[in-house]
């Protein structure tokens, strides 16, 4: 790079491509993962480090496009940028981070990703404009990275990347991962720019246990002290007013006493400030085995789990390796309600069987059946059901590229890589519009327009009866009273019939948009030319 007293990093999270159920709430928060790497890349005495969420600009500063994205090129003329990262973690936002990366390229700035798409296709990445592949970890090779590049060294001694050298791909020696996080700088969000964060993503776990076939986090886990994640959340409580925490960690309680502690300090925090916080988590759903576990955590005011319970198919969780079969899931659900716990439940939807499997084989519409059953019987508060993503780097995708059910790329690019939309032959000649038909189905049951008038009744009805018949205790002073009895009203017929509500434009508009985009004429072609290929000697 050319000698300069100041050189400027830019980390760019890439905008979805499609509405899906994420569109409204990444305008509220952002990926911790490139918050942590501008953290530490600003510790750099010649750098300058941003971090833009395209997801999340807002206000009159931010420069738009024509087509109301961010307009880099006016960005450029603004703050010109040595070097810009990206963050690649999210496959269906990759053809977004080629087309800015091109741009960049044009323009002569150095261009870096990391994320778990371009460590599984190092050479697509490398084909498409990105200079240098970060693999695993980002926090220490990015600082590495950048004084390599400032001061026109070669980076073969880096560990973790991959670049082009003579032409061809040149992997360095891997990186270890990162066990001391106490190491690491608090992750510093006044990086953000143009963006409002309202929950903010925190995360005390990398990695996870488990060795579920469909998922791209293999790493074993590894957990921040419960101290550090303290300092965290009062940095942000007492810097920035935050209240509300996605603790991102794959498995919050991956190490038992550890979040068992983390809950106990978290719970003297708020005591002693008397202050609220409201934090979600993601859990498995056999945590509801460990009552120490759950107390803990409803002390703390973990009010909200998410858990993926991904099918109650027992024939697809062994597929899955998930580890326990769905005889246990309501019983386990109603325990979580039990210690008073609101559940987001994800799903997967039409998961491929293993053509060795001795199970029997489900009809799409019978597994339907299943899912309509459970989601009634265990009486979830929240749900989303996806189809099934073959992602790049997992086991499953290689399985079904060895059975050659997946559609090409060329025709069903990685955008649809959302869990919207079918990307592969379903089992036994079942069709994959019936398979994704079946999903919008399942949403709709759920967030129907009906729950409107549930709201109703609910206003009309039960909250005179449950509210007012307290609001007497007011004359004689307990308050408190009238303020349990709301608490009990809100919770039980109002917060839910609200969220599917909302849920339900939602939904619309997902429909909507679909109706707007070429895909069942992509479709149509990928299936064709995949049953061709089939026939091919």
């Amino acid at each position: 790079m050319i000698n300069k007293k100041k050189f400027y990093f830019r980390i760019v999270v890439p905008a979805f491509p499609n509405f899906n159920i994420y569109t409204s709430l990444a305008t509220r928060t952002t990926s911790v993962g490139p918050i942590y790497v501008a953290t530490n890349a600003n510790k750099l005495d010649k750098w300058e480090v941003e971090v833009i969420d395209e997801n999340n600009c807002h206000g009159r500063f931010w420069p738009r496009d024509e087509h109301n994205l961010l307009d880099h090129d006016q960005l450029q003329k603004e703050r010109p940028a040595d070097v810009v990262g990206f963050y690649a973690s999210i496959s269906s936002t990759v053809p977004r981070i080629y087309e800015l990366a091109k741009f960049y390229k044009t323009s002569g700035v150095k261009t870096v990703a990391g994320g778990k798409h371009v460590e599984a296709l190092i050479e697509e990445a490398l084909d498409h404009d990105i200079d240098v592949v970060v693999l695993r970890e980002g926090e220490i090779t990015i600082k590495e990275l950048l004084s390599a590049w400032e001061k026109n060294q070669d980076l073969s001694e880096i560990r973790g990347i991959a670049f082009l050298k003579d032409g061809s791909m040149y992997k360095t020696e891997k990186r270890p991962l990162i066990h001391d996080f106490d190491m690491l700088p608090l992750p510093d969000f006044n990086l953000m720019r143009y963006a409002k964060i309202k929950m903010y993503p925190i995360t005390r776990t990398r990695g996870c246990n488990f060795n579920c076939e469909f998922c791209t986090v293999k790493d074993k886990a590894r957990s921040a002290s419960p101290e550090n994640m303290m300092k965290q959340i009062r940095y942000l409580v007492e810097t920035r007013g935050a209240r509300k925490f996605f603790e991102a960690s794959d498995h919050f309680a991956s190490n038992r006493e550890e979040a068992i502690e983390f809950c106990k300090l978290l719970t003297e925090y708020q005591r002693k400030y008397n202050i609220k916080l409201k934090i979600t988590v993601q859990v498995r759903i056999t945590d509801a085995r460990y009552p120490a576990l759950l107390e803990a955590m409803r002390q703390a005011n973990i009010n909200n789990v998410c858990i993926g319970y991904e099918s109650p198919i027992d024939e697809e969780l062994i597929a899955m390796r998930k580890g326990y079969l769905s005889k246990d899931l309501v019983n386990w659900t109603n325990t979580f309600h039990k210690y008073g716990f609101f559940i987001h439940g994800m799903f997967i939807f039409g998961y491929p069987r293993k053509p060795d499997a001795s199970h029997k084989v489900i009809p799409l519409t019978e597994k339907a059946k299943y899912f309509r059953e459970f989601i009634k019987k265990s009486k979830i508060d929240t749900l989303q059901v996806l189809l099934t993503i073959p992602l790049p780097g997992t086991e499953l995708r290689k399985r079904l590229l060895q059975e050659n059910r997946i559609f090409t790329t060329e025709q069903l690019g990685w955008e649809y890589y959302d869990g919207q939309y079918p990307l592969f032959m379903p089992d036994d000649g079942a069709e994959p519009e019936e398979m994704q038909q079946i999903v919008g189905d399942l949403m709709y049951r759920f967030y129907h327009f009906s729950n409107f008038w549930k709201i109703v009744k609910n206003i009309l009805i039960n909250f005179p009866m449950i509210v007012f018949t307290s609001a007497f205790t007011i004359i004689v002073g307990r308050v408190r009273y009238i303020i349990s009895a709301f608490n009990i009203w809100h919770r039980k017929y109002f917060r839910n019939y609200a969220l599917r509500f909302g849920g339900y434009f939602i939904v619309k508009n997902w429909f909507k948009n679909f109706r707007k985009d070429p895909f069942l004429k992509k479709l149509n072609i990928a299936k064709a030319e995949l049953k061709e290929s089939k026939h091919e000697p």
